[in-house]
């Protein structure tokens, strides 16, 4: 027995990722692509796992993209099936999802089992219906089941039982699965462990795969092609896209399934380390340099760029020049969307004053302390910081005595000689006068 078909999942349409309209057009082109490479490659059928659509709330533009890619398939006379992905499975009180209505239209055949007192029950495809829980096309048995959750393995379980007394009859069996496995990705809350999935090895020949957006396989048995365009930013460099399964039962090895890359929409992401510089000027000099770089490596569609500071930051996060350095990624990268992330650490200040509550607090002394902690933390004032602080408790005694703006203005001049005469620290106070 021979047939191919093409497997893909997590189509996503509708994402306007980062409120982008282009970014939920870069979506519907994924999509089109994967319809059109199946209309070019005419397989006997294409499977979907879950996950068409981003959410069961979609807006005209979306149906239009998801419907004028099935009438592709439909016009090619390339039948699809699909099953309910997490993203658009129905909503609590709903009747039915876009699935449904698709199908109801014969743009799609959506696969679903039927629970019942006595356990599941497998209701195969009618002649001109495009619902139920397996259809047969090709040599092959197609059975989908939805996105379950915690109840996947339990419902596993029984899905064995209802497939064994099912007649073979030389038919090469398909699951189609909306469900992610253990140990892919770390910290992923998966549905399905290995030894679930090697249980329904005596009964399935193909577990297609969907719900999370790297491609894995596992064996010759199980396969994933993760999403078609990126859906989140830790997804960027995972690899991905459509699968061209070709299934020859005469081979030593049954299923050849080739991973096709997807066009998808460049992603540029940068991580600038803020703590090694002590005055905004030279962070802003460095970050422009930095950008320069990335320029020269700038693809040629607009890309979706994240810039992210990142270290400790050693100066007062008032004076980082975060306008600037937007203004510069926007200039020299051009880009569809920016993020400019900013997660550096702050220095914590603490005083030397235990937490004694029966001890009476010295205003004076906390407010000294307080100050130079503060002082302390920015790397242009750290050498000064006691000094600078009690230059500056000695402005705020002179003004709640009622000197005027050009004495307290005179006193502050005079302070400060007084610092720079102590250590030549003309850079610092170059900065002092500037801020």
């Amino acid at each position: 027995m021979r047939c191919s078909f093409v497997h893909f999942g997590d189509v996503h349409l509708g994402t306007q990722q980062y409120d982008s309209a282009e970014r939920l057009n870069d979506f519907g082109r994924a999509w089109l692509f994967a319809c059109q490479y199946a209309v070019e490659h005419r397989p006997d059928f294409v499977i979907c796992s879950g996950d068409l659509f981003n959410r069961f709330t979609i807006n005209p533009l979306t149906f239009d993209q998801a419907y004028g890619g099935l009438a592709m398939l439909r016009d090619a006379g390339i039948p699809i099936v699909d099953v309910q992905g997490n993203h658009d499975r129905v909503r609590n009180g709903e009747g039915k999802c876009w699935l449904d209505s698709l199908a109801e239209r014969g743009m799609l055949t959506h696969l679903d089992l039927e629970t019942a007192a006595d356990g599941l029950r497998l209701k195969p495809v009618g002649t001109s219906r495009f619902t139920g829980s397996y259809v047969e096309w090709a040599n092959c048995r197609i059975v989908g089941v939805r996105y379950l959750g915690t109840s996947t393995e339990r419902v596993l379980a029984m899905l064995r039982d209802a497939l064994a007394p099912l007649p073979r009859d030389g038919l090469f069996t398909i699951l189609v699965l909306h469900a992610g496995l253990e140990g892919i990705v770390p910290h992923f809350n998966a549905e399905l462990s290995a030894a679930a999935l090697e249980q329904l090895h005596e009964f399935v020949d193909y577990v297609a795969l969907g719900h999370i957006h790297k491609h894995y396989a596992v064996g010759n048995f199980a396969f994933n092609g993760g999403s078609l365009e990126t859906w989140a930013l830790n997804e960027w460099e995972w690899e991905r896209g459509l699968l061209h399964v070709e299934v020859d039962t005469a081979r030593e090895r049954v299923v050849n399934a080739r991973l096709i890359d997807v066009p998808k929409r460049p992603f540029c992401r940068i991580r600038f380390d803020v703590s090694e510089f002590d005055d905004p000027r030279s962070l802003l000099r460095a970050g422009w340099e930095m950008l320069e770089r990335e320029e020269r490596k700038r693809p040629s569609q607009d890309p979706v760029v994240t810039f992210e500071l990142t270290g400790r930051l050693r100066f007062h996060q008032g004076d980082l020049p975060i306008n600037k350095l937007e203004d510069a990624c926007r200039e020299l990268l051009r880009p569809l969307v920016l993020r400019v992330l900013e997660r550096y650490d702050l220095n914590a200040y603490e005083t030397e004053r235990e937490d004694d509550e029966a001890e009476p607090i010295d205003r004076s002394v906390l407010e000294k302390q307080i100050l130079q902690a503060r002082l302390a933390e920015d790397a242009r004032f750290a050498p000064h910081a006691e000094k600078l602080a009690r230059l500056a408790l000695t402005l705020k005694e002179r003004a709640l005595q009622n000197e005027n703006g050009p004495q307290l203005v005179e006193t502050f001049r005079e302070g400060w000689q007084k610092i720079q005469e102590s250590r030549d620290q003309v850079t610092i106070g170059d900065n002092v006068k500037e801020s």
